[in-house]
């Protein structure tokens, strides 16, 4: 029992860490999407002031940066939803199951309450006993020994639910991970391709003698 509150007790700060830890990512990235408009109104006064080609090209980095921050806003709010959640309720679904440990663990101190109070009962001598003193000893001793034997099995029982559980939500969580980051860089990779396309196009020497 004890290798068990030990192990649940180090999974749960594991869990509590790599949710800290995703979340200060998410948040640095809303922070960096929330200056994106910056880059973009400075990016279109730029091109206002330039030669036709160049002029294109910076107004289509502008786009790409608009691109970057509908993307990113969109990525923040699947990864809290389809990353962030899923690992919240493995925390939920742990803390349920230490409780069963706690129960567990409680029934088996009842039990070795319950041995000891048999074998104080059976060691006094027969005129010292009180009338079903032995009877209602040994009934609390069966009693105690059904419920420890239910709430281990209980516990055997959530242990295994929890670990599958666990593998199930960590399996679609990755797999979200890399969809969300998938769709979000390739649309944004789109978009930076076009820019290059019109920075390939900009008329350096006809444009510099305008």
């Amino acid at each position: 029992m004890d290798n068990l509150t030990n192990a649940l007790g180090i999974t749960s700060n594991k869990i509590s860490e790599l949710i800290k830890g995703s979340n200060q990512y998410i948040n640095a990235e809303e922070k960096v999407t929330s200056e994106i408009k910056k880059t973009v109104v400075a990016l279109k006064g730029y091109a206002e002031t330039e030669t036709p080609s160049l002029m294109q090209a910076v107004n289509s980095l502008a786009s790409t940066f608009e691109i970057v921050e509908k993307e990113s806003t969109e990525k923040i709010k699947r990864l809290r939803e389809e990353y962030i959640a899923p690992l919240n309720d493995l925390l939920i679904g742990l803390q349920k199951l230490q409780t069963e440990q706690n129960e567990a663990e409680k029934a088996t101190r009842e039990l070795e309450k319950a041995e000891k109070h048999l074998s104080k009962t059976q060691s006094k001598p027969k005129e010292k006993l009180k009338p079903n003193e032995m009877q209602t000893a040994e009934t609390g001793l069966k009693t105690a020994k059904d419920n420890a034997t239910k709430e281990q099995n209980d516990v055997k029982v959530a242990t295994e639910e929890f670990n599958k559980a666990k593998l199930e939500k960590m399996q679609i969580l990755l797999k979200n991970m890399v969809d969300i980051q998938t769709v979000c860089h390739k649309k944004i990779l789109d978009s930076v391709a076009i820019v290059k396309v019109k920075a390939d196009a900009i008329k350096v020497v006809e444009e510099s003698k305008m």
